[in-house]
């Protein structure tokens, strides 16, 4: 068995949007404790930077408990923190592979990939948030054509009729 040609983890960038909500609310928390008159208001302001302390270790243990695995003929997805679960998806079964960035992820070179697969357990994942999505992508594309060819896989689209023979 070979190793992996790529493995990919979320990308730190992905939380971007979840960072500026925590201070957004963390100034909310601030204002509310500014605006409220009284001395006992200002043990409160230890409250201010919980939102980013939270979403900082979120963001950790999503990055911490999801991996992806590119091998030559499948990918592995592995995830969770306490309890572990691997999924593979054979590349030869993989039917459409997308790929989707935002304004942020253009600039900052992250994004999803949308699989799409005959797998009956996994017929449709996302692999969310990582860096260089156009690079895994294309990579992803070559290795399932090279699959197909080599386990001579034909897809048979839904109302296509096969040929008579």
């Amino acid at each position: 068995m070979t190793g992996p040609v790529v493995e990919r983890r979320i990308s730190s960038k992905a939380f971007l949007g979840h960072y500026l909500a925590a201070v957004v609310v963390g100034v909310a928390i601030a204002v509310a404790v500014a605006l409220s008159a009284g001395a006992v208001s200002w043990p409160f302001l230890f409250l201010v930077p919980l939102p980013l302390l939270a979403v900082f270790g979120y963001a950790r243990l999503a990055r911490a408990g999801t991996a992806y695995r590119l091998y030559p003929d499948r990918l592995e997805i592995e995830s969770g923190i306490l309890s572990r679960r691997i999924e593979n998806i054979e590349l030869f079964r993989v039917r459409d592979v997308g790929l989707r960035q935002g304004l942020v992820g253009r600039m900052g070179d992250f994004g999803d990939l949308y699989i799409h697969s005959t797998d009956s357990s996994t017929p449709d994942f996302h692999v969310r948030g990582i860096d260089g999505p156009q690079a895994f992508y294309k990579q992803i594309r070559e290795l399932v054509s090279s699959n197909r060819a080599q386990s001579r896989t034909l897809i048979v689209e839904e109302g296509q009729a096969t040929p008579e023979r």
